[in-house]
């Protein structure tokens, strides 16, 4: 599969909006929808492979929530997909099974790191004890070999503790770690008093990071602001509704279509452009492996 990424969108983000065992209040996705079903998440996998993306990510709420997911995972992955599963960690057990599992049919496998200490960490996830989870399941992680990712929300409240959470990245070693300026976007617009940051403040941390990354940061550090993301992929959620974050309103996601429509690349590509550069190179040196 050749990669062409100056056309059209190649990613799709698909979340699981039923539920979600943590409460983050910030967090972008409208839960409390209908409860997922497997039949119908299987078709999303599939349509989305047959419409020439290239790439899936599987996100929630959390796809380990579902003892179906590996079914999924494989199945993208013999339909040519390139797979990418964001967890929050605590669905992810350290079993035989998902060692198999992420090192065989899960290309990169992302979770949450927002500080580096639970204080910091769980004050943003408004969950107790997640901080520790997190760290042991990245720890597995680098042991087992598997490619993974540290997904990191700055916001007002954890901007000043960015730096020093580079230095548990950088012993972490990720394949990426990807560093995003809150945004107020779906119900967590509702915070936005809370967690707002100005692009100024937040580029100013940026900076202090790449001065702690040193070297290392070159090729693990990414980093989008709150306005980069928009309109760069298409969000499906489980029962085939296609979303992107609007183009005129930065708090809204604005809906395109289902993806078993008959016209829906036509639609999704109207409505969504190419993936941002910074994360084009988060898959790249996955494809180059898998057809070199």
């Amino acid at each position: 599969m050749t990669a062409n990424f100056n056309a059209r969108a190649t990613r799709v983000v698909l979340n699981f909006s039923h539920r979600c065992a943590l409460s983050c209040e910030w967090c972008y996705v409208p839960f409390n929808t209908a409860r997922a079903q497997r039949r119908v998440v299987t078709e999303v996998v599939d349509r989305v492979a047959s419409l020439g993306f290239q790439t899936i990510t599987f996100g929630g709420g959390d796809p380990f929530q579902y003892s179906y997911v590996g079914d999924l995972a494989r199945r993208a992955k013999a339909a040519g997909l390139h797979v990418h599963i964001d967890t929050h960690g605590k669905s992810l057990t350290q079993s035989q099974a998902n060692t198999q599992l992420v090192t065989k049919a899960i290309d990169i496998v992302g979770l949450p790191l927002d500080g580096p200490s639970s204080d910091v960490h769980d004050g943003m996830r408004s969950a107790p004890g997640h901080f520790d989870i997190v760290m042991k399941r990245l720890r597995w992680l680098k042991m087992i070999g598997a490619r993974f990712k540290v997904n990191t929300i700055v916001s007002r409240r954890n901007v000043d503790s960015l730096a020093e959470l580079a230095t548990h990245v950088r012993e972490l070693a990720p394949w990426r770690w990807s560093v995003y300026q809150y945004m107020p976007l779906g119900p967590g617009a509702r915070v936005f008093a809370a967690h707002s940051l100005e692009l100024a403040e937040f580029r100013s941390a940026v900076s202090r990071v790449r001065e702690r990354l040193g070297a290392q940061g070159v090729s693990i550090l990414e980093v989008a602001d709150k306005d980069s993301r928009r309109s760069t992929y298409p969000i499906v959620h489980h029962d085939g509704s296609v979303f992107v974050h609007s183009k005129e309103r930065a708090d809204a996601l604005q809906p395109v279509c289902s993806i078993f429509d008959r016209h829906a690349r036509q639609e999704i590509d109207k409505a969504c452009g190419p993936e941002r550069p910074a994360a084009v190179t988060r898959y790249l040196p996955i494809r180059s492996a898998s057809t070199g």
